[in-house]
Protein backbone atom coordinates (compact mmCIF):
# COMPACT_ATOMS: atom_id res chain seq x y z
CA UNK A 1 0.00 0.00 0.00
CA UNK A 2 0.92 3.15 -1.06
CA UNK A 3 -0.27 6.44 1.19
CA UNK A 4 -0.45 9.91 -0.53
CA UNK A 5 -2.35 13.11 0.12
CA UNK A 6 -4.04 16.55 -1.65
CA UNK A 7 -1.29 18.59 -3.37
CA UNK A 8 -0.96 20.87 0.04
CA UNK A 9 -2.14 19.09 2.95
CA UNK A 10 -2.18 20.91 5.81
CA UNK A 11 0.07 19.96 9.31
CA UNK A 12 -2.86 18.05 10.64
CA UNK A 13 -3.72 15.84 7.43
CA UNK A 14 0.26 15.09 7.24
CA UNK A 15 0.34 14.17 10.40
CA UNK A 16 -2.77 11.64 9.75
CA UNK A 17 -1.10 10.21 6.52
CA UNK A 18 2.27 9.77 8.44
CA UNK A 19 0.92 8.05 11.23
CA UNK A 20 -1.09 5.54 9.30
CA UNK A 21 2.09 5.11 6.87
CA UNK A 22 4.04 3.94 10.15
CA UNK A 23 0.53 1.96 11.14
CA UNK A 24 0.64 0.13 8.01
CA UNK A 25 4.40 -0.21 7.88
CA UNK A 26 4.68 1.15 3.89
CA UNK A 27 5.35 4.30 2.55
CA UNK A 28 3.84 8.33 1.93
CA UNK A 29 4.57 10.57 -0.63
CA UNK A 30 3.86 14.03 -0.78
CA UNK A 31 1.92 14.59 -3.76
CA UNK A 32 2.84 18.28 -4.73
CA UNK A 33 2.70 19.23 -8.17
CA UNK A 34 2.34 15.73 -9.12
CA UNK A 35 -0.56 14.12 -10.77
CA UNK A 36 -2.27 11.17 -9.60
CA UNK A 37 -1.15 9.02 -12.86
CA UNK A 38 2.60 10.07 -11.99
CA UNK A 39 2.00 8.78 -8.49
CA UNK A 40 0.16 5.88 -10.27
CA UNK A 41 2.85 5.10 -12.63
CA UNK A 42 5.71 4.97 -10.27
CA UNK A 43 3.95 3.05 -7.32
CA UNK A 44 4.82 -0.57 -6.68
CA UNK A 45 1.95 -1.86 -4.37
CA UNK A 46 -1.43 -2.69 -5.24
CA UNK A 47 -3.36 0.01 -3.28
CA UNK A 48 -2.54 3.50 -2.92
CA UNK A 49 -4.35 5.57 -0.31
CA UNK A 50 -5.44 8.63 -0.86
CA UNK A 51 -5.98 11.54 2.55
CA UNK A 52 -8.10 13.93 1.30
CA UNK A 53 -9.01 17.04 3.86
CA UNK A 54 -11.66 19.58 4.16
CA UNK A 55 -10.91 22.97 6.09
CA UNK A 56 -7.92 22.29 6.70
CA UNK A 57 -8.44 18.79 8.58
CA UNK A 58 -8.43 15.13 7.21
CA UNK A 59 -12.17 14.24 5.71
CA UNK A 60 -11.51 11.46 3.51
CA UNK A 61 -9.69 8.38 2.36
CA UNK A 62 -10.11 6.98 -0.91
CA UNK A 63 -8.48 3.88 -1.68
CA UNK A 64 -7.14 3.10 -5.60
CA UNK A 65 -5.95 -0.06 -7.30
CA UNK A 66 -2.82 -0.21 -9.27
CA UNK A 67 -5.33 1.00 -12.40
CA UNK A 68 -6.52 3.92 -10.68
CA UNK A 69 -10.08 2.51 -10.04
CA UNK A 70 -11.47 3.50 -7.03
CA UNK A 71 -12.44 1.24 -5.07
CA UNK A 72 -14.00 2.35 -1.67
CA UNK A 73 -14.45 5.84 -0.15
CA UNK A 74 -14.62 7.03 3.45
CA UNK A 75 -16.02 9.96 5.10
CA UNK A 76 -14.69 10.77 8.35
CA UNK A 77 -13.24 13.34 10.97
CA UNK A 78 -10.02 12.32 13.17
CA UNK A 79 -9.83 12.14 16.90
CA UNK A 80 -5.98 12.34 17.75
CA UNK A 81 -4.95 12.33 21.33
CA UNK A 82 -3.09 14.55 23.32
CA UNK A 83 0.15 12.71 22.44
CA UNK A 84 -0.37 9.48 19.86
CA UNK A 85 2.36 7.33 19.72
CA UNK A 86 3.82 6.03 16.32
CA UNK A 87 3.57 2.41 16.45
CA UNK A 88 4.73 0.13 13.58
CA UNK A 89 3.69 -2.98 12.54
CA UNK A 90 7.48 -4.22 10.73
CA UNK A 91 6.92 -7.61 11.47
CA UNK A 92 3.14 -7.89 9.96
CA UNK A 93 0.04 -6.12 8.51
CA UNK A 94 -2.41 -5.38 11.33
CA UNK A 95 -5.33 -7.45 11.76
CA UNK A 96 -8.88 -6.33 10.88
CA UNK A 97 -11.25 -7.32 13.32
CA UNK A 98 -15.01 -6.45 12.66
CA UNK A 99 -17.87 -7.82 11.61
CA UNK A 100 -20.02 -4.99 9.74
CA UNK A 101 -19.84 -4.14 6.07
CA UNK A 102 -17.14 -1.81 6.29
CA UNK A 103 -14.89 -4.34 7.94
CA UNK A 104 -15.33 -6.69 5.00
CA UNK A 105 -14.44 -3.81 2.15
CA UNK A 106 -11.40 -2.86 4.28
CA UNK A 107 -10.31 -7.02 4.75
CA UNK A 108 -10.73 -7.22 1.18
CA UNK A 109 -9.43 -4.32 -0.18
CA UNK A 110 -6.06 -3.99 2.34
CA UNK A 111 -3.22 -7.14 2.91
CA UNK A 112 -4.14 -10.56 5.00
CA UNK A 113 -3.28 -9.63 8.67
CA UNK A 114 -1.75 -11.96 10.89
CA UNK A 115 -3.98 -12.67 13.83
CA UNK A 116 -0.49 -12.62 16.27
CA UNK A 117 0.09 -8.75 15.13
CA UNK A 118 0.82 -6.65 17.58
CA UNK A 119 -1.42 -3.97 16.06
CA UNK A 120 -5.13 -4.33 14.58
CA UNK A 121 -8.02 -2.48 13.85
CA UNK A 122 -11.40 -2.65 15.58
CA UNK A 123 -13.42 -1.65 12.66
CA UNK A 124 -17.57 -0.70 12.90
CA UNK A 125 -19.59 0.83 10.80
CA UNK A 126 -19.48 4.40 12.48
CA UNK A 127 -15.97 4.10 14.22
CA UNK A 128 -12.44 2.83 13.01
CA UNK A 129 -9.62 2.67 16.17
CA UNK A 130 -6.15 1.91 15.54
CA UNK A 131 -4.29 -0.24 18.26
CA UNK A 132 -1.08 -1.00 18.77
CA UNK A 133 0.31 -3.09 22.48
CA UNK A 134 -3.10 -2.23 23.26
CA UNK A 135 -2.93 1.26 22.98
CA UNK A 136 -5.07 3.26 21.16
CA UNK A 137 -3.89 5.34 18.70
CA UNK A 138 -6.18 7.29 17.36
CA UNK A 139 -9.56 7.20 16.30
CA UNK A 140 -11.51 7.94 12.88
CA UNK A 141 -15.50 8.74 13.29
CA UNK A 142 -17.15 7.16 10.30
CA UNK A 143 -19.71 9.46 8.62
CA UNK A 144 -20.43 7.35 5.82
CA UNK A 145 -18.97 5.24 2.89
CA UNK A 146 -18.79 4.16 -0.59
CA UNK A 147 -17.56 1.72 -2.58
CA UNK A 148 -17.79 0.59 -6.34
CA UNK A 149 -20.89 -1.22 -6.02
CA UNK A 150 -23.04 1.67 -4.71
Amino acid sequence: MLISSSRSPSPPTRTLCKYLASFFNCEYVTRGKSGLEDILYGMDAETLLIVGQYHGNPASMTFLDSEGQQQLSIWMNVVFYDKPKKSSSKDSMPSIKGSGKLAGFLADLLPEGNNNSRCSIQVADDLMSFYCNGNNLFNLKIKGFKTTDD
